[in-house]
């Protein structure tokens, strides 16, 4: 049976949980259901992910400079438009939106499905903000948690409503490259605080004369861009460490490197590690909260974990892989096997069966 689903979000901003839904919604257009995306603050984040052709998109627009003003006229638009789509299942992805649409779920007959994204206990920040993360949890019909560890933290009322479904593989993902790779050890991530870039940056300081001909590139944009680059300044490794900044076409960048790299104090599980590994990557990836990496690396096997916080243990991992190529082989070969555990279409299938 075909459905009809409702995607509320702030943008599509550049960010892992815009990123899973434009993924979602490919698969699920593809397949044939009417899909459509509201906007409550287009382009808020800056670059935005492509809609596939054939999904509807609404976006709302406020006029006031008043938040309280600008939140009761987002409310009001959503409510007008889901009263002529009664039959639709709702959902949300983040809390701002999640709680739009919590509201709006007072005057409406849909569906609403929520989902966490993060480490609930880290994300968003803030106590208010999580306060109303998890009264908007309440209103939810059913809930979907990445790991079990992000289910746990919430109280019993929601975890009855919550199922797991891991992130899937990008539907586009290039297939691993054959012949020698570039000596490049890559990232793609927001540059902030969570992601923790000053110790990886540390780590490839550590390398740096043992292994001239590498350098570390890091994909993305943030708040943490200028500090940053005066840290790689300081390091003297301005032409070895890169911020090129946003890349639409990550896949491409990120395919042909010799390592990738997440050095995150907390994540949920990680988009980029996930393509990363798919395209036969070695992988070195802090054993983080909520348990992503753990769900999907078997140190030594697919991947290296390190310990949240460890500098010199990521060094000794990208150590390791740059000093064996038979372990770099070995790690490459295992890793390319996470698109048969999680690829789009059976992923895609497991929320319709929540929707």
């Amino acid at each position: 049976m075909k459905k009809e689903i409702i995607i509320v979000t702030i943008s599509l901003g550049n960010d892992g949980a815009e990123r899973i839904l434009t993924e979602l919604a490919r698969q699920w257009v593809h397949d044939g259901h009417h899909i459509t995306v509201i906007q409550t603050s287009p382009n808020r984040y800056g670059n935005e992910y492509a809609l596939e052709n054939g999904i509807e998109q609404i976006e709302i627009h406020t006029t006031s400079s008043n938040k309280v003003i600008r939140f009761m006229q987002e409310i009001k638009e959503l409510i007008k438009i889901l009263k002529t789509r009664p039959n639709a299942t709702c959902l949300s992805f983040l809390s701002a939106s999640s709680f739009i649409l919590a509201i709006s779920s007072w005057f409406v007959k849909n569906r609403i499905v929520f989902s966490e994204r993060n480490n609930p206990r880290k994300v968003p920040i803030g106590w208010h903000q999580q306060a109303l993360r998890n009264f908007a949890f309440r209103f939810a019909d059913a809930l979907v948690f990445q790991t079990e560890d992000a289910r746990s933290y919430f109280p019993k009322s929601i975890q009855e409503r919550g199922v797991i479904i891991p992130n899937p593989i990008n539907g586009k993902l290039p297939p691993p490259i054959e012949g020698e790779r570039e000596k490049t050890i890559v990232t793609a991530c927001r540059l902030h605080p969570q992601k923790n870039l000053p110790m990886m940056i540390n780590a490839f300081s550590m390398l740096a004369d043992e292994f001239p001909e590498y350098k570390l590139v890091i994909y993305g944009q943030g708040v943490l861009e200028d500090e940053l680059r005066a840290q790689i300044k300081a390091l003297n490794l301005e032409n070895r460490i890169l911020l090129p900044g946003f890349a639409s076409n990550i896949l491409e960048k990120v395919a042909p490197c010799s390592m990738y790299v997440s050095s995150s104090d907390f994540e949920g599980i990680s988009n980029s590690m996930l393509e990363a590994l798919g395209m036969g990557l070695p992988a070195v990836v802090t054993d983080c909260p909520v348990g992503g990496a753990r769900m999907v690396i078997n140190s030594g096997e697919n991947g290296i974990l390190v310990p949240v916080g460890d500098t010199k243990a990521m060094y000794e991992a990208m150590r390791s892989i740059l000093k064996d190529p038979a372990l770099a082989a070995k790690l490459s070969q295992e890793a390319i096997k996470v698109r048969d555990k999680f690829p789009l279409c059976k992923i895609a299938k497991r929320w319709l069966d929540v929707l």
